[in-house]
Protein backbone atom coordinates (compact mmCIF):
# COMPACT_ATOMS: atom_id res chain seq x y z
CA UNK A 1 0.00 0.00 0.00
CA UNK A 2 2.98 2.21 0.71
CA UNK A 3 4.02 2.52 -2.76
CA UNK A 4 0.65 2.57 -4.22
CA UNK A 5 -0.02 5.66 -2.22
CA UNK A 6 3.45 7.41 -3.11
CA UNK A 7 3.17 6.46 -6.65
CA UNK A 8 -0.52 7.73 -7.12
CA UNK A 9 -1.00 10.26 -4.34
CA UNK A 10 1.83 12.16 -2.36
CA UNK A 11 5.18 11.55 -4.77
CA UNK A 12 4.00 10.99 -8.29
CA UNK A 13 7.19 12.08 -10.02
CA UNK A 14 9.75 10.59 -7.56
CA UNK A 15 8.16 7.23 -7.37
CA UNK A 16 9.15 4.31 -9.94
CA UNK A 17 7.07 2.69 -11.79
CA UNK A 18 6.73 -1.38 -10.32
CA UNK A 19 7.55 -3.54 -13.55
CA UNK A 20 9.22 -1.13 -16.38
CA UNK A 21 12.38 -0.92 -17.21
CA UNK A 22 14.82 2.02 -15.46
CA UNK A 23 14.50 5.31 -16.74
CA UNK A 24 18.08 6.01 -15.94
CA UNK A 25 21.40 4.82 -17.27
CA UNK A 26 22.05 1.60 -15.60
CA UNK A 27 25.86 2.66 -15.24
CA UNK A 28 25.53 5.93 -14.19
CA UNK A 29 27.28 6.28 -10.62
CA UNK A 30 29.16 3.11 -11.72
CA UNK A 31 32.94 4.52 -12.69
CA UNK A 32 34.42 1.19 -13.87
CA UNK A 33 30.94 -0.35 -14.93
CA UNK A 34 28.91 -3.01 -14.06
CA UNK A 35 28.44 -6.45 -14.19
CA UNK A 36 25.60 -7.56 -16.78
CA UNK A 37 23.56 -10.31 -15.69
CA UNK A 38 23.08 -13.41 -17.89
CA UNK A 39 20.40 -15.81 -18.55
CA UNK A 40 22.57 -19.59 -18.12
CA UNK A 41 19.56 -21.28 -18.70
CA UNK A 42 18.44 -21.74 -22.26
CA UNK A 43 14.81 -20.85 -23.47
CA UNK A 44 15.19 -24.26 -25.07
CA UNK A 45 16.17 -25.92 -21.60
CA UNK A 46 13.36 -24.03 -19.86
CA UNK A 47 10.78 -25.30 -22.45
CA UNK A 48 12.34 -29.00 -22.27
CA UNK A 49 12.18 -28.96 -18.38
CA UNK A 50 8.23 -27.57 -18.38
CA UNK A 51 9.86 -24.37 -16.22
CA UNK A 52 6.23 -22.33 -15.84
CA UNK A 53 6.23 -19.10 -17.21
CA UNK A 54 6.75 -17.46 -13.90
CA UNK A 55 9.82 -18.88 -12.71
CA UNK A 56 11.99 -18.12 -16.12
CA UNK A 57 14.45 -15.77 -14.17
CA UNK A 58 18.02 -15.83 -13.66
CA UNK A 59 17.96 -18.67 -11.10
CA UNK A 60 15.82 -20.55 -13.35
CA UNK A 61 18.83 -23.23 -14.16
CA UNK A 62 19.37 -24.05 -10.40
CA UNK A 63 15.32 -24.74 -10.69
CA UNK A 64 16.04 -27.29 -13.55
CA UNK A 65 19.10 -29.12 -11.29
CA UNK A 66 16.77 -29.11 -8.57
CA UNK A 67 13.62 -30.73 -10.56
CA UNK A 68 16.60 -33.19 -12.13
CA UNK A 69 17.63 -33.79 -8.96
CA UNK A 70 14.16 -34.96 -7.14
CA UNK A 71 13.16 -36.89 -10.15
CA UNK A 72 16.16 -38.67 -10.02
CA UNK A 73 15.86 -39.63 -6.33
CA UNK A 74 11.97 -39.52 -6.08
CA UNK A 75 10.51 -40.72 -3.37
CA UNK A 76 13.56 -39.62 -1.02
CA UNK A 77 13.16 -35.15 -2.32
CA UNK A 78 14.86 -34.84 0.83
CA UNK A 79 17.86 -35.83 -0.76
CA UNK A 80 18.01 -32.67 -2.96
CA UNK A 81 18.12 -30.16 0.03
CA UNK A 82 21.36 -28.95 -1.49
CA UNK A 83 19.72 -27.69 -5.03
CA UNK A 84 16.81 -26.62 -2.98
CA UNK A 85 18.60 -24.19 -0.74
CA UNK A 86 20.95 -23.18 -4.00
CA UNK A 87 17.93 -22.44 -5.73
CA UNK A 88 16.49 -20.95 -2.83
CA UNK A 89 19.10 -18.62 -2.06
CA UNK A 90 19.39 -17.49 -5.72
CA UNK A 91 15.68 -16.25 -5.90
CA UNK A 92 16.47 -14.36 -2.70
CA UNK A 93 19.49 -13.09 -3.95
CA UNK A 94 17.89 -11.82 -7.12
CA UNK A 95 14.80 -10.24 -4.77
CA UNK A 96 17.44 -8.15 -2.83
CA UNK A 97 18.85 -6.94 -6.19
CA UNK A 98 15.80 -6.10 -7.68
CA UNK A 99 14.73 -4.24 -4.34
CA UNK A 100 18.20 -2.45 -4.31
CA UNK A 101 17.76 -1.27 -7.94
CA UNK A 102 13.89 -0.18 -7.20
CA UNK A 103 15.33 2.01 -4.35
CA UNK A 104 18.46 3.68 -6.49
CA UNK A 105 15.97 4.31 -9.39
CA UNK A 106 13.70 5.84 -6.59
CA UNK A 107 16.73 8.37 -4.96
CA UNK A 108 17.57 9.02 -8.68
CA UNK A 109 14.16 10.38 -9.63
CA UNK A 110 13.78 12.06 -6.38
CA UNK A 111 17.53 13.86 -7.00
CA UNK A 112 15.90 14.18 -10.42
CA UNK A 113 13.04 16.58 -8.92
CA UNK A 114 15.00 17.90 -6.71
CA UNK A 115 17.51 19.26 -9.85
CA UNK A 116 14.73 20.48 -11.77
CA UNK A 117 13.13 22.48 -8.77
CA UNK A 118 16.50 24.25 -8.33
CA UNK A 119 16.70 25.08 -11.72
CA UNK A 120 13.45 26.49 -11.83
CA UNK A 121 14.06 28.49 -9.08
CA UNK A 122 16.88 30.10 -10.02
CA UNK A 123 15.41 31.11 -14.02
CA UNK A 124 12.52 33.05 -11.76
CA UNK A 125 15.23 34.49 -9.09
Amino acid sequence: MGNYVSLYLTNPKGTPVPLTEPSFDPNHGFPNGRKERVMIATEEEMEAAKIPLEARDYCAHKLIQYRACRSDVWPWAYKCAHEKHEYLNCEYDDYILRLKEYEREKRLLTRKVKLEKKQAQELHA
